[in-house]
């Protein structure tokens, strides 16, 4: 029988290629938790005594997938936004801080309505819907995105009204909104030599990139559809690709929106984008 301390040593040696020291710890009590249901602490207490072999070996297949550099989050099917958990699968991007950063501008501001397009998880749509009393709408190409995305919704007691729609397809709704918010594709194709081998082998390429002939075409039809769906003063959020921002507030000056502002992200890279409708 095998202890904490012995999977501890063999995760180490067998992913030290990997992942760096930091890594390593942080995804090994991850992993501990989610097979051996022991929170850190615990797992520290009990580091010599031995564990069930049938989760031990649940465990050393967890190894095995991240060798191979499998998002940990798609291993344990759940992660974290904004302090809220969050299911998540390869039909859908992992949520990620700079989306957090994304929403917690959002919330700076007042709005009774809001449409998340190109909901994925959910992450967006359900955090706004839990931490205000606005009406918010989410809508999807994936039908599996939206399932995903409503099983998160009732996982955090949030209520958000889903609709698979391509946005390129017409779309009536039945009143006007206050805010509109977008983290549509905008990684480009010639881009993906710089990424990320877990990014690029495990999440979804639909999610991710444009041609680079187009780099805008969802940027042009949202805002399009913006133009016709949204209140005076309504507001436009994005998060956008750093090398196109000057092209995006040009993209929005020339489609009747002002106030436009760009803002960092921890990175200090350009990712994100509100603008407000003129009068």
């Amino acid at each position: 029988m095998k202890s904490a301390s012995d999977l501890r040593r063999q995760f180490d040696v067998e992913l030290s290629l990997h992942y760096d020291k930091k890594e390593l710890q942080a995804l090994f009590f991850w992993c501990v938790e989610h097979v051996f249901k022991l929170s850190r602490s615990q797992c520290l207490l009990t580091m010599n005594d031995s564990l069930p072999e049938r989760q031990i070996h649940q465990f050393l297949s967890i190894i095995d997938r991240l060798k191979k550099e499998e998002p940990i989050q798609y291993i344990v099917g759940e992660s974290e936004f904004c302090g809220m958990p969050f299911k998540v699968n390869p039909s859908c991007l992992i949520p990620r801080p700079e989306t957090e950063e994304l929403v917690h501008w959002i919330l700076q501001s007042e709005f009774n309505s809001a449409l998340d397009i190109g909901t994925g998880s959910g992450c967006i749509a359900t955090v706004l819907a839990k931490q205000t009393q606005a009406n918010i709408l989410a809508m999807d190409v994936s039908q599996d995105a939206i399932e995903l995305a409503k099983a998160n919704a009732q996982l955090n007691k949030a209520h958000v009204t889903f609709v698979k729609h391509d946005i390129f397809e017409p779309l009536s709704l039945a009143y006007k909104l206050d805010l509109i918010v977008s983290n549509p594709p905008y990684v480009m194709e010639s881009e993906q030599k710089m990424m990320n081998k877990n990014v690029l082998d495990y999440e979804p390429k639909l999610a991710l990139f444009v041609k680079d002939h187009s780099p805008l075409i969802f940027y042009e039809r949202i805002v399009e559809f913006a133009k016709e769906n949204l209140n005076n003063k309504g507001l436009l959020f994005f998060e956008i690709n750093e090398q196109k921002s000057v092209e995006i507030v040009n993209l929005l000056e020339k489609n009747d929106f002002h106030n436009i502002l760009i803002k960092n992200d921890m990175q200090g890279k350009n990712r994100m984008v509100k603008a407000q409708k003129k009068l």
